[in-house]
This record gives C-alpha cells, structure tokens and sequence, in this order.
C-alpha cells in the first residue's frame, strides 16, 4: 500500500517571515530588549523603537547601557540632554559611552552630570582629538562611589581644581591626554582600589606609584622626552616610547613579566660614529638605552624586548646573561626571555 506524501507546507514571503521575526521580537520581555539587544546599538536607534507601539514606547528608557555618538552621527547633543533628561528613568547606569566634540562645553556638562547622577559604574568618553580645545572637567566628575571603569580619550587634564574620590575605580585609560604631574598625582590618590592603569598622555614626566600599592598592570606610552616611573608594587609592565625619549625607571622590584617596545626614527644623522657611520652610530645609541632599561628588568619572569624598524642593533643575551629567543614579526625584531634562570 502506498503511502501519499504529506504536501509542502507553502514557502512563506520574505513579507511573511519579517513579520513573524517582528512579532516574536516584540513579544520579547522587557529586560532581554533591554539588557542584551537595546545595550548593544547605538542608544540613539533604541529611542526610534518607541514608535513602534504603545508598549515600545518607553522600553528603552530604562536600558543599563547608553552609547551616544556625536560626532559620526546626525545626533544634536542638545537634543539627547533633552531626551535623556525627561524620559530616561533607570536609577543606575552600568555603561555609559559618549563621543562628542569640545565644542559642544555646555551639553558635555549637563550629559557627564547625567552620567554620575545616575551611579555609573563603566564611563567612557572620547572627545575625538579636540583636547587642544582644553574641555574643563565639572567638579561631579571627580567624585564618584560608584565608577570602576573610566576611559578617556583626547581628553586635558592638565588642573583638577578639587580633589578626586573615585573610591571604587580598578581600571583607568587615558588614552592620547594631556595630564599634568600634579593632576596625574590627584588621581592616584583619590583612586585607593586601582589595579590596571593605561596611561597614553603628553606633559606627563613623571609617574610615582608607590602610594598604589593595588596597582598591579601598567601600560605607558611616554610621549616627552624623558620620563620617571617609579613602580614598586606592579608586577606587569608595558612600556613604548620612541628612540627620541627616555624612561627613566626607579623602583620596579615586583615586576615580574614586562614588555618594551622601541619605535625607532629614521633621523640618524646626530647619531654617527667614531666611523662616521650613521646606521652604526645609531645602533650604539639605542643599545646603550635598551641596556640602562633592561638592568632594571633583569629580575622577571618574561621579559619581551621589540624594536621596530632597527637593523644592526645585536641581541641582549651577552649583555645581560639570559637566553633569549628572536622572532622577526614584519620590520620588528622581538626577543623574549626563555627563563629567569636561564
């Protein structure tokens, strides 16, 4: 007996399976479009969904994580301080990402204070490399319980004009700043539960961490011509700065993995020899930094060493008694440390 094949269910339109997707979409709880859809967009398409429905129509307003973008998009930072200001309605904001110009001092203000009123704890905020515009900082900024991730970017900080309490931030990124050394010294010591630090900065000449005693990860781009860090309780290090400047490392004795990474110029001609060969010349000058650097890192565990773009400058290991690997990474040459005890 044969048996008749049951017939195809018919293909729906791509009319019909968007239409299913936008119900079951919709039919989603509050606190899944919240949490994991309307956190991941910019904040800006989450507020157009309030009008698809009734229901939508406040949904978005209560989303843990904001990101505003003023500068790629269309959006009116004036616009967004209103809107936030009369229908956002969380009490508590985990992220908090803004992009906006200097220009913009008065809605900057009103949306940092927006920010730390409601007890953010991540707050990220990139200025687009207008720092010479020389934004000041309100005062609410430097005083939060609830902070534990802060990322500037493009940002001045060259005069905090009180004091910081930042009691629960662990992680700090000041990335392409201006930071003054006393502004540099406020933050330190307003932040007592910091443990990874980023600094990218200009102005910043000299570094003390020995009053940190949580900070464990260091990450330093020295931007002056030379520059002071004295580091006795991290215990990983990363360190770039060009052939042109000079760190000058202090107390460093709980490091036990570092990196350092020496960008070489191609302005070799203050730097010839007795031979007056200027490629030689300039390898003896820059091993004669790396050596006065790596003395001071002789002690750790894993100990990687990359200096882009130099040629004739010879491997550390006679220098400083350790094995080392070379790895070429493209106009790179890398050596790290095989043992401490090598």
């Amino acid at each position: 007996m044969n048996r008749r094949r049951p017939k195809p269910k018919p293909r729906r339109t791509i009319a019909e399976r968007e239409t299913a997707a936008s119900q079951q979409t919709t039919s989603l709880p509050d606190a899944i479009l919240q949490q994991h859809i309307f956190s991941s967009i910019p904040t800006k398409l989450a507020i157009r969904t309030s009008v698809l429905s009734k229901r939508w129509r406040h949904v978005w307003s209560e989303t843990p994580s904001l990101s505003i973008d003023c500068h790629r998009s269309e959006s009116d930072p004036e616009s967004v301080n209103l809107t936030l200001a009369r229908h956002y309605s969380s009490p508590k904001i985990t992220s908090f990402h803004l992009a906006i110009s200097c220009k913009a001092r008065r809605n900057i203000d009103n949306l940092i204070e927006f920010a730390m009123s409601r007890n953010t704890e991540k707050l990220s905020l990139d200025f687009h490399e207008s720092y010479t515009g020389a934004y000041s900082f309100p005062d609410s900024f430097y005083a939060s319980c609830s902070l534990n991730q802060l990322l500037l970017e493009s940002a001045t900080i060259d005069s905090i004009p009180t004091t910081v309490s930042w009691t629960s931030l662990k992680t700090l990124s000041l990335m392409g700043c201006v930071l003054s050394d006393e502004s540099c010294a406020k933050i330190l010591s307003g932040s007592p539960l910091l443990e990874c630090l980023t600094l990218y900065c200009g102005e910043l000449e000299r570094l003390d961490l020995s009053k940190s005693p949580r900070v464990k990860s260091l990450d330093v781009e020295i931007l002056e011509p030379v520059m002071e860090i004295v580091a006795p309780h991290v215990h990983r290090l990363r360190l770039s700065h060009s052939d042109e400047s000079k760190c000058s490392l202090g107390d460093v004795s709980s490091l036990t993995e570092a990196r350092l990474n020496i960008r070489c110029s191609k302005r070799l001609g203050f730097m010839f020899d007795d031979f007056g060969d200027p490629e030689t010349g300039f390898a003896n000058s820059l091993q004669v930094m790396v050596l006065e650097t790596l003395v001071k890192l002789q002690n750790v565990e894993k100990l990687t060493l990359s200096l882009q773009d130099a040629r004739s400058v010879v491997s550390p290991t006679t220098c400083i008694g350790k094995a080392w690997k070379r790895v070429n990474v493209g106009n790179r040459r890398v050596w790290t440390c095989l043992s401490r005890n090598s």
